[in-house]
């Protein structure tokens, strides 16, 4: 098999129908090196739409996922487009794209198309691209994503886990015809978010799962394949960690854990999952006003804000919805509100924000407390909540808070996806340079990513609950106070 002047394959045919042949006979795949699951996952982007593969560590995961790349491309010639995207710029240049430009210029055939850190192109409707889709600029990716229409079209995530839902939502529109084809690939990290969700049944994705027991290093005892884990991984693991620990379900089986690794709040989620506290739908209380917490991000950073939507009902803190976005200014927020009270005839009742909410921006000399104000929210700040005061407490303080919160606290499953995701995510920074794969080893601060945003929210929710505002948080119904008593008594006329 080879290419003619025009850039066609030859046995192009052949190769769609068997892709198995490009992948030894073209790239740099030993027949012999070719295992079951690996396999598995190159039939599955053959024959359907969505394949999401979850696996385990070790198991050539990226390395399959490149060379499908490369497969998909050369096999479908002139009008073909592949788009790769991972978490972080490391994890697309010097993990998936490493593997893209090692297999293209070890392949056995000269193979059109200059292959450069994240992109090979052979003409401006013919190549791959890769990028990172980091919360600063996932407005910007997001509709880069939607700009990649092309006759063939294939979109991988790699550690889909970590992509965010903007940039899943972008995909979507490209999986237009049979002749698209999406693989999401990864380490199970969470029992939340677009990446579970693909293995819910029904979920239209053709599901893989990828354990390190199905290695041919496992199963024979010894490597028959460098680099792939094996026994001796799995033993170390079970040892350390235990058989039943989400060290284990996650890194040896390939199967979603029921929290991060490092996870702060884990426990408090598995134990509210455990509980029945977090629910399908919880139903929107009328007589008991909506309370919102925040996190502001960074003012003029690109960085999101986060809201969490929440009521006490008779002692209960119900979170009934959750907002967070990038790019978007307090502006966005403050309009969605409006909608948000409008279309489920919310009323609302305490704004809490961080001590931050104050600082002044260098353009205009407002702060954020007073910009709100203008457009209809009175916040009350963090700082200035309960005789301790909120801004004495150490963020471990408040850390501390949301872990004692959480034992108390009902979620929407549905409306509140994307926040129970985060709390469940956030987690401890992992110290690189001392740890191991069998042996992570993490500060006591926590890791400043997507996680951060709802998780930092929560924590503005929790330090009211336990710091002095549960009362005036308290569910009125239950006092016979009717929503005008509450308008009177939360607000002012013209704010919310």
């Amino acid at each position: 098999m080879g290419y003619t002047t025009e850039q066609s394959v030859e046995g192009a045919l052949e190769c769609r129908a068997n892709p198995e042949l490009f992948h030894t006979h073209i790239l740099d795949v030993e027949p012999e090196n070719v295992w079951p699951k690996m396999r598995e996952v190159i039939n599955s982007v053959r024959d359907h739409r969505r394949t999401a593969v979850k696996a385990g560590h070790s198991v050539s995961k990226t390395y399959t996922a490149a060379r499908i790349a490369l497969e998909f491309l050369y096999d479908h010639g002139p009008n073909c487009t592949v788009i790769t995207t991972a978490p972080t710029d490391n994890q697309v240049v010097n993990v998936l794209w490493r593997d893209i430009r090692t297999a293209k210029n070890n392949a056995r055939a000269d193979l059109p198309g200059e292959v450069l850190t994240q992109k090979l192109e052979i003409d401006d409707k013919w190549f791959a691209i890769g990028f990172a889709t980091k919360p600063d600029t996932v407005t910007k990716m997001a509709t880069a994503f939607q700009g990649f229409h092309n006759e063939y079209v294939l979109v991988i995530f790699d550690e889909a886990a970590g992509i965010l839902p903007q940039i899943w939502d972008a995909a979507e529109s490209l999986i237009v015809n049979e002749r698209c084809r999406w693989l999401v690939i990864g380490n199970p990290t969470s029992s939340f978010g677009d990446f579970a969700n693909c293995f819910k049944p029904d979920s239209g994705w053709n599901q893989i799962t990828i354990s390190v027991k199905d290695t041919p290093n496992y199963q024979a005892g010894y490597e028959i394949i460098p680099g792939l884990s094996g026994r001796e991984f799995a033993t170390r693991i079970e040892k350390k960690y235990g058989i039943n620990s989400n060290m284990y379900l996650s890194r040896v089986l390939g199967e979603i854990p029921e929290y991060a690794e490092g996870a702060i709040f884990g426990a408090e989620i598995k134990l509210a999952k455990e509980q029945g506290r977090i629910l399908d739908k919880i139903p929107h209380e009328i007589s008991c006003p909506v309370h919102t917490a925040w996190d502001l991000g960074i003012s003029g950073s690109g960085n999101s804000m986060a809201i969490w939507f929440f009521q006490v009902v008779q002692g209960e803190r119900r979170f009934i919805h959750y907002l967070e976005n990038w790019d978007e200014g307090m502006m966005w927020y403050i309009e969605t509100m409006h909608a948000l009270r409008t279309e489920n005839n919310w009323l609302y009742g305490k704004h809490i924000a961080p001590h931050d909410i104050m600082v002044r921006e260098l353009s205009t000399g407002a702060t954020r407390f007073d910009t709100a104000r203008e457009m209809g929210i009175q916040f009350t700040v963090g700082g200035k909540m309960g005789e301790k005061g909120a801004a004495k407490l150490s963020l471990l303080d408040g850390i501390e808070a949301g872990k004692q919160e959480l034992n108390q606290c009902w979620f929407d499953r549905s409306k509140c996806g994307q926040g129970l995701k985060a709390l469940s995510e956030y987690h401890w920074k992992k110290l690189e340079a001392v740890s191991a794969d069998d042996r992570p080893v993490y500060s006591r601060m926590p890791e400043h990513d997507a996680s951060s945003n709802g998780a930092d929210a929560f924590r503005m929710a929790a330090i009211a609950f336990k710091y002095n505002l549960t009362d005036m948080l308290q569910a009125v119904g239950t006092e016979g106070a009717s929503i005008d008593d509450w308008s009177s008594y939360y607000g002012r006329e013209g704010l919310i």
